[in-house]
């Protein structure tokens, strides 16, 4: 059995839209050969050279309309994360830089922010408005200075399990679960997920202040300048 011969067989799984299935083919096929190199039956493993099908999820985007009747859903909830829904949408930052936010964070009218995933810095003026939500930055805040009884701008307050206030990451995910299905809305076998707000926030931003702007926004940089963020001893902070 040759490697060709591999590749045919996944071929045929692959081509019918089974792509889960070809994979666990061929992760089945890759261990019965090694067990038969083990035994000497065979001298190499003709799996190994062929491709590991790749799978993907293609989530449902989360239209503007979309976001209005979770965030509606949200009313039913702990105020705080309603508010954790705006400010993601208004900043267009990923769930771990939204739970992150602090009010000690706020300095000369910006919200300075240093992304996790990415070490982009970012100080984003607290007039930023998205004129088609009609959310302002500053206003948001506002808000969350009503609720939040910490540092943080979202929080579900201090217990045992968070002294600090802080909120775990899992809660706002499944909080935008619970949202989703209390909005009454029918979503595909993929429904949009929390993260999906940021891309949301990009086509709007990109739609109403451009594309340059939306990308500054979301912090997305070239290779060389994300090397730079990550290398540099002294934090550079773009004026959003």
């Amino acid at each position: 059995i040759t490697t060709r011969d591999i590749a045919e067989f996944l071929e045929r799984w692959i081509v019918e839209g089974k792509v889960t299935m070809a994979g666990t083919m061929r992760s089945v096929l890759s261990d019965v050969f090694r067990e038969a190199v083990v035994e000497g039956r065979v001298e190499n493993n003709p799996v190994s050279p062929t491709r590991a099908p790749k799978i993907e999820v293609l989530r449902e985007r989360l239209e503007y309309e979309m976001f209005v009747a979770v965030r509606a859903g949200a009313e039913r909830m702990p105020a705080w994360f309603g508010l954790a829904m705006d400010l993601a949408l208004v900043t267009g930052q990923r769930r771990e830089d939204v739970a992150r936010m602090r009010f000690t964070d706020i300095k000369d009218e910006r919200l300075y922010i240093d992304q996790q995933k990415t070490g982009a810095c970012l100080a984003i003026p607290l007039s930023l408005t998205l004129k088609e939500s009609g959310l302002r930055l500053s206003t948001v805040i506002d808000r969350c200075r009503l609720v939040s009884r910490c540092d943080y701008l979202i929080s579900p307050g201090i217990r045992k399990n968070s002294e600090d206030g802080s909120i775990n990451l899992d809660s706002l995910t499944k909080g935008f679960v619970k949202a989703r299905s209390y909005s009454g809305l029918k979503f595909s076998e993929n429904p949009p997920s929390l993260h999906e707000i940021r891309s949301l926030a990009g086509r709007m931003y990109e739609k109403e202040l451009g594309k340059d702007f939306a990308q500054k926004l979301l912090g997305h940089k070239s290779e060389k300048m994300t090397e730079k963020y990550l290398d540099t001893r002294k934090k550079e902070y773009v004026m959003i």
